[in-house]
Parts: C-alpha cells; sequence; structure tokens
C-alpha cells in the first residue's frame, strides 16, 4: 500500500515518531508547515478554537496513494491549527484510507484523533486506525513498540 505520512511537529516529538513510522512502512513523508511562527499561548488557543493557519506548500493531492496518516502534536487537546489547514486542502482522497497519529506531552484523553478522523471521513476516506503516543510513553520509550506495532496496519 503506497502511503503518505502528513506530519506537523513543534519540538520534534511528532516527527521522531512519524519518521520511525515512515521507515518501517518505507512510506512518504511531507511536512506540514505554517506560514507564519506564533507565540505557543496562541497556538494553544487557537487549536482549541478549532482555527486554521495558512501553510506553506507541502502534498495534498494524494491521488497517488493509498493512504494518508495524518501526525498532529495535541495542543490544548486539539490538532494543531496547520493540521486544520492541511485536512481542508487535501483533494484526491474519496475511497482512500486513512489514519491519526498524535503526540502529546500530558496522557490524558483529548479529541484530536476524533477531530481528525472527522474531517478525513467527511471527505470519504476510510478510517483504519490512530496511535496515541502521551508523555510518559515518550520519555520511556515506549512509544517505539507502539509504532511498531501501528505500523501493521500499513505493510502489505
Amino acid at each position: 500500500m503506497k502511503t503518505l505520512i502528513a506530519c506537523y511537529s513543534y519540538s520534534g516529538n511528532t516527527l521522531t515518531v512519524a519518521q520511525k513510522l515512515q521507515e518501517l512502512i518505507n512510506a512518504d513523508l511531507t511536512r506540514i508547515e505554517p506560514e507564519k511562527d506564533r507565540w505557543y499561548v496562541i497556538k494553544a488557543i487557537h487549536a482549541y478554537l478549532e482555527k486554521k493557519w495558512s501553510i506553506k506548500p507541502c502534498i495534498t493531492d494524494i491521488s497517488g496513494y493509498d493512504c494518508l496518516i495524518v501526525c498532529s502534536p495535541v495542543w490544548a487537546g486539539r490538532a494543531t491549527p496547520g493540521v486544520n489547514q492541511y485536512l481542508e486542502e487535501l483533494e484526491n482522497v474519496s475511497g482512500k484510507k486513512c489514519a491519526a497519529l498524535v503526540t502529546m506531552g500530558g496522557d490524558g484523553s483529548q479529541v484530536a484523533t476524533i477531530k481528525i478522523r472527522e474531517a478525513l471521513e467527511e471527505q470519504g476516506m476510510d478510517f483504519m486506525g490512530k496511535l496515541v503516543i502521551g508523555g510518559k510513553g515518550q520519555k520511556s520509550g515506549e512509544w517505539e513498540g507502539k509504532t511498531q506495532e501501528f505500523a501493521q496496519y500499513f505493510r502489505e
């Protein structure tokens, strides 16, 4: 299955997990980057309000792919504004498979994966699963095993 991983990462934690997954499933990776950086408190407020920020050009047409994995850190329980914009800019996704991968500093419940899933399913995609890496899993190295398990969904 030809897979594209679309990743926004602020501190590098999400990118580290996305790159490991990329290696495990031989996927392509595109970086979601905002046009303008903002102060962290503004970022969290905008994430909570589910705002969108303009992003730099990246792969949004997935006609050449079978699957899309959207990766985002969790800010205020939500996906980042850049990821929200990316989800809106997607093209040629209907009938494709999709998944969500999120990282977060805490280990509590969050709605980021639900919002990502809803946005993708509204565009006609088939949701395969999610990977949530909390702060404890990042610090302990547990994320690597979880990422290997998650990769099984995307191997042919």
